[in-house]
């Protein structure tokens, strides 16, 4: 029922309500004269055969006394007045049967031996009456009259019929009514679902509903018209706000580019002016440690020593360097990876660069992620490569990877470090420990930040001093 309802527009729903409504009303007035009808009709009936029944009294008292067959006989015929009695039994004292109305008719029926079996009343939709006759205050007989219902019953069938009549008429005149009023609720509601539907299609919020009352349906329409304006406000101010925003993106996005082409240019002279220098000073610096070893005295020879290692070192933060912002532009192409075999093939070729060293590695197993599997294995070489070269001074290193609910992590024993400074942990160029301790340039944590907030993930590490590091990190789905 529900869902019907929801399948009707409102004008329907009038109608079916009002419709209903009328139904109900006239069914129920129906039903109470009915019931009015039936209780008065067996009253009635009652009524009626007590009256005749004490207006052949005396007669039948009369003739009982002297046992005159015939005028019993004509009493018992007298009290059968129409259709609605059954048979009239007229019994002396000893209750035997005198006399009883219309004998031999097909329509009679017998007369009961005992009379007082029953009392006077409605019994199985007949009604007996049973009457004894006194004659100074002797039974001398009884009368019986069983009387049927039908009289009765064709005046309730007879109300029904008419209650039918009368709702089959009324619920046309309702339902022209109906259709001529119910414009004056159901219009206005059609005509503001058009202008929210054509609102809807068309998006264009200056549409205005049109009100026809002061009702609440006005009302409605008010605030509907109010809520229009307030969105065309908005929608004119979204749009200036879009328009001011590509203009500032355009203009972003111009000094971007501008930014990258700077930024490439001192790349490539990076790249290429500031190593021809390097490599002039190494090289002239290993000359004359070769070629003039003998003029020189230790002392110089130490030195010379250290300038070749400060242009090695700076060699190698010019390479880290362009590494770092190399990743930084490098495109993201995302698939579907088996993370462990992946973690795997670095931990075999960490362990390949210094064989000598036996630290346990446990990795994982069924570990997937969606990434570009080039850039993540930039990020499990850095961490591997750490874990690794942080466990140097431990006695059993060990180092374990593996995913907990969405965090990947690559846990280790060794150095660890104070997390007061954990903020310079992925800045470029920023360590935590010294280069006499543990070699690096402070470049491979920073790309390993670069690598993960370009694939929509979060990295940090939790660490205690001399108890290890664990370095915790995230993709986007």
């Amino acid at each position: 029922m529900s869902t019907l309802m929801r399948a009707l527009s409102i004008k329907q729903k009038l109608t079916m309500v009002m419709l209903l409504t009328i139904f109900a009303g006239v069914v129920l007035i129906g039903v109470f004269f009915m019931g009015y009808e039936r209780v008065q009709t067996r009253e009635q009936l009652v009524h009626e055969i007590a009256v005749i029944t004490k207006v052949a009294y005396s007669q039948v008292t009369a003739a009982l006394q002297f046992d005159d067959l015939n005028t019993l006989q004509e009493s018992a015929n007298s009290l059968d007045f129409d259709y609605t009695i059954d048979v009239v039994c007229i019994y002396d004292g000893a209750l035997d049967l005198k006399a009883r109305s219309f004998p031999g008719s097909a329509r009679a029926v017998p007369c009961p031996d005992n009379p007082h079996a029953d009392t006077t009343g409605f019994v199985n939709s007949k009604y007996h009456h049973i009457e004894d006759v006194f004659s100074e205050s002797v039974r001398v007989g009884t009368i019986f009259i069983g009387a049927n219902m039908d009289y009765v019953n064709s005046q309730i069938q007879r109300y029904f019929y008419m209650m039918l009549t009368a709702l089959g008429i009324v619920s046309i005149v309702s339902l022209l009514v109906a259709m001529v009023l119910q414009k004056a609720v159901t219009d206005p509601i059609s005509e503001l679902a058009v202008t929210a539907a054509s609102i809807a299609t068309e998006r264009d919020f200056s549409l205005r509903a049109n009100k026809t009352s002061d009702d609440e349906i006005g009302q409605m329409v008010d605030a509907f018209n109010a809520m229009l304006v307030a969105i065309e406000q908005r929608d004119q101010e979204l749009r200036s706000h879009k328009v001011e925003l590509e203009s500032k993106v355009e203009e972003r996005t111009s000094e971007l580019k501008a930014a990258n082409q700077e930024l490439e240019a001192f790349s490539y002279s990076v790249s290429h002016d500031l190593r021809s220098p390097l490599r002039a000073i190494d090289g002239f610096s290993q000359a004359l440690m070769e070629d003039y070893s003998q003029d020189l005295d230790a002392t110089a020879l130490g030195y010379l020593e250290r300038v070749r290692m400060a242009s090695q070192r700076m060699g190698v933060l010019i390479d880290s360097m362009l590494w770092l912002s190399r990743v930084t532009r490098q495109e993201i192409v995302a698939r579907t990876v088996d993370f462990t075999l992946m973690c795997e093939e670095v931990v075999k070729d960490v362990r390949e660069r210094d064989p000598s060293r036996n630290i346990k590695v446990s990795v994982q197993r069924g570990m997937t992620m969606r990434c570009d599997s080039r850039l993540m294995r930039i990020v499990i070489t850095n961490l591997v490569d750490n874990a690794f070269k942080y466990t140097q001074k431990v006695a059993e290193p060990e180092v374990v990877i593996g995913c907990k609910e969405g965090v990947y992590y690559i846990q280790d024993n060794g150095a660890g470090f104070d997390m007061r400074y954990v903020d310079k942990l992925f800045g470029a160029f920023q360590r935590l420990h010294s280069k006499d301790e543990f070699e690096g340039t402070g470049v491979g944590l920073a790309t390993v930040a670069r690598v993960v907030h370009r694939h929509g993930g979060d990295i940090w590490a939790e660490s205690v001093v001399d108890r290890g590091t664990t370095f915790y990190f995230t993709v986007a789905g």
